[in-house]
């Protein structure tokens, strides 16, 4: 009888430590279950936001474009500056003429008296 007394208590100290045991384990596994759910989740929002700055990069404009854009503004700096010495040409012989008529219109007024 002493041999079961024993069977009982030591089955009383093992069978609390197996579901101790068993706890931890279905507990550790439900916790990996959901970090590694997140981390999934958040894997999928990493490679969301990869291929939409992947897509932005492929649509902007490479070297060779800003070098065609850069050449572009030169030569329109070059006519910008050609419309410039026309303009003040144009303005010189436009005072000219104003000088010219200013005389004509003073001599018209004076009469012809000189």
């Amino acid at each position: 009888m002493m041999d079961w007394d024993l069977f009982w208590k030591g089955l009383g100290v093992v069978f609390p430590m197996l579901v101790a045991l068993y706890t931890f384990i279905a507990t550790r596994r439900k916790d990996l279950d959901e970090t590694l759910a997140e981390g999934h989740e958040r894997m999928d929002r990493h490679e969301a936001r990869i291929s939409r700055l992947e897509q932005a990069v492929q649509n902007m404009p490479g070297k060779d474009d800003m070098h065609a854009l850069q050449l572009e503004l030169v030569r329109q700096t070059g006519s910008m500056e050609k419309m410039a010495a026309v303009m003040e040409g144009n303005a010189m012989i436009t005072a000219r003429l104003e000088a010219i008529v200013s005389r004509h219109e003073q001599h018209l007024l004076d009469g012809g008296k000189k």
